[in-house]
């Protein structure tokens, strides 16, 4: 493999990894949200996980990123 062609997939990796670092920290603001927002007494953590996926699925940055990741999962398998 050509010095480019390194190159090309060490930053398609370490694009698709940005993209996973930066949905975690998106993900893990939300799961702070809900924890702090949500006090009801019937909090099961099965019911606390969808109210997090709600509100992920509500966050058009996060929608972005996870849109983008199959894309960049496949410029990755390409190269």
């Amino acid at each position: 493999m050509s010095q480019e062609g390194v190159q090309a997939q060490g930053g398609a990796a370490a694009e698709l990894e940005q993209l996973r670092e930066w949905m975690a920290v998106i993900k893990q603001e939300a799961t702070a949200e809900v924890d702090r927002k949500w006090g009801s007494p019937f909090r099961s953590q099965q019911l606390f996980d969808l109210k997090v996926k709600a509100r992920l699925a509500g966050n058009d940055e996060y929608r972005s990123l996870h849109d983008r990741v199959p894309e960049a999962e496949a410029k990755l398998a390409a190269e």
